[in-house]
């Protein structure tokens, strides 16, 4: 099921260094910290909504904004990377640090998202049958355009600066949270499917 969101990753990756039309693109620091942040508060945004909509005692409701929030979060990260590509690598530490702050704070808001989903993941079957299926999927789908991204955004710090290294673990991390909120609607799944064949 992972290799979908490597492949995803490695495919977009591919794209953006063969084509010529992003071949020059490039970003300055501030742009970057800027289009971080903007991401991070969007993805707070869907976070929200996935909250509102689990603790929602209506059945279904808001389900259409979710997929639409997911669909319009995958647009803009991947807008993103065809801006990011091509950017030089920061020799300044304050540039450094200033990238590596919005980088975090988007790191951080996908961390929320993705745990909002695995503790909704039941409540959210529940609401909508459907999402046991669609949900996964965009949430491996969006995982693919995050993971090159991320890819693309850590490429800007010296290899040899603590900012790279940090990058590199947060990504990690990111890529395992995407996993657990896959497995708890696997898990939620499955529970639902047990507990209906008991009744």
């Amino acid at each position: 099921m992972w290799f979908y969101t490597y492949v995803v990753s490695l495919i977009i990756g591919l794209v953006f260094v063969v084509n010529p039309r992003f071949a020059h693109a490039t970003m300055d620091p501030p742009s970057i910290a800027n289009a971080c942040n903007a991401l991070a508060i969007e993805t707070f945004g869907l976070k929200d909504l996935v909250l509102t909509i689990t603790n929602s005692s209506k059945t279904g409701a808001g389900m259409k904004d979710v997929f639409n929030e997911f669909d319009n979060l995958f647009e803009g990260v991947l807008d993103n990377i065809g801006f990011v590509v091509g950017s030089q690598v920061i020799p300044d530490q304050a540039d450094q640090q200033l990238v590596y702050q919005g980088y975090s704070y988007f790191v951080q808001a996908v961390f929320e998202l993705m745990d909002g989903l695995s503790a909704g993941a039941t409540a959210f079957i529940t609401l909508d049958s459907h999402t046991k299926f669609r949900i996964p999927l965009e949430v491996q789908a969006l995982g693919g355009v995050v993971d090159a991204y991320f890819f693309n955004i850590i490429s800007v710090f010296p290899s040899n600066s603590s900012y790279y290294m940090q990058s590199n673990n947060q990504k990690d991390q990111v890529d395992t949270h995407f996993r657990q909120a896959v497995q708890a609607f696997d898990l939620a799944t499955a529970n639902t499917t047990s507990a209906r064949r008991r009744l």
